[in-house]
């Protein structure tokens, strides 16, 4: 029996591009700065696609001065949802939990996101080039 030859090529190329589709990261991770907000309590935020992350207190706002960072884990939500959980660098002291909600449709490109806390925002971000 001939198999064709089209079949042979494209099987091993379409099934490259769906384990790759699989993998692909969540448009959350990355690493995001805050904008338009002078009062924002976190100036930056930094999501690995690994689940790991940190979150940058910022520095001008009171109270907010001599914070150090925490360090966080993330897991999707949904496509442009995430969980976020952070605390102190031992986890001990510190827990908090963030939703980071990805703006998306059509010409944004991901590049804006809202951190909330409690359905309070805290901070938004701006995809950093």
């Amino acid at each position: 029996m001939k198999i064709p030859f089209k079949l042979v090529i494209t099987t091993p190329i379409l099934f490259t591009s769906i384990l790759l589709s699989a993998c692909s990261g969540h448009p959350g991770a990355g690493q995001w700065q805050s904008v338009g907000q002078e009062s924002a309590q976190y100036s930056a935020l930094e999501l690995e696609f690994d689940g790991k992350g940190t979150l940058h207190p910022s520095s001008t706002v009171t109270g907010q001065e001599k914070k150090a960072d925490l360090w966080c884990i993330w897991q999707a939500k949904s496509s442009h949802v995430l969980d976020v959980q952070c605390g102190d660098e031992y986890h001990r002291d510190t827990k908090l939990k963030f939703e980071l909600r990805v703006t998306e449709g059509e010409g944004t490109a991901n590049n804006s996101a809202v951190l909330t806390q409690n359905d309070v925002t805290v901070a938004q971000f701006e995809r950093k080039p």
